[in-house]
């Protein structure tokens, strides 16, 4: 039997970032300190993180759109029900989302190590601002990877029209 996925709660991410910021933090120092050049987020990074916001984004409208026509439906009784997701598609969204803030959450908190000791350095250097770019491209991706698993989940005043799968996902 399968377990259920259960929803990403803000302080598991937290859990994640906060010894990601530590060792990012501590590999740029080790790398200062041994002659090298703070580590800078390239381009490709941070375009990249956004990539894989705008293609989780397009996974889920459908999902959205469901949502919206459910609501919709809901307001006038004579509209007719939409049609059902495939509820394996809204699991594996789940499961994505959820995989998508995790790394989000760590990649997030690794820039965040690496801003910490960019900041409190004597000399700040000019590419600062590519790792910040980095930590706020990471930061949509866990934003936007929580409002689809939130999107995703039964709502709490559900009725037997809409009866969750094993997964506890709308289907």
């Amino acid at each position: 039997m399968v377990g259920q996925v259960k929803p990403t709660k803000v302080l598991t991410l937290l859990g994640w970032v906060i010894p990601a910021a530590t060792a990012g933090y501590l590999f740029a120092k080790f790398v200062v300190a041994s002659g090298g050049q703070v580590p800078v987020a390239p381009l490709n990074l941070i375009l990249t993180f956004l990539a894989i916001a705008v293609i989780l984004a397009v996974f889920a409208a459908p999902m959205f759109r469901y949502r919206r026509e459910l609501a919709a439906q809901r307001k006038t009784a004579s509209a007719p029900r939409p049609k059902r997701l495939n509820p394996f598609y809204a699991v594996r969204l789940v499961v994505l989302a959820k995989a998508t803030a995790i790394a989000g959450a760590l990649f997030a908190g690794w820039q965040l190590g690496v801003i910490w000791l960019q900041i409190s350095s004597p000399v700040t250097p000019g590419s600062v601002w590519q790792n910040v770019a980095a930590l706020i491209s990471s930061i949509v991706m866990v934003v936007l990877a929580l409002v689809i698993e939130r999107i995703c989940r039964i709502p709490e005043d559900a009725g037997d029209s809409e009866a969750p799968n094993q997964e506890g996902v709308v289907a």
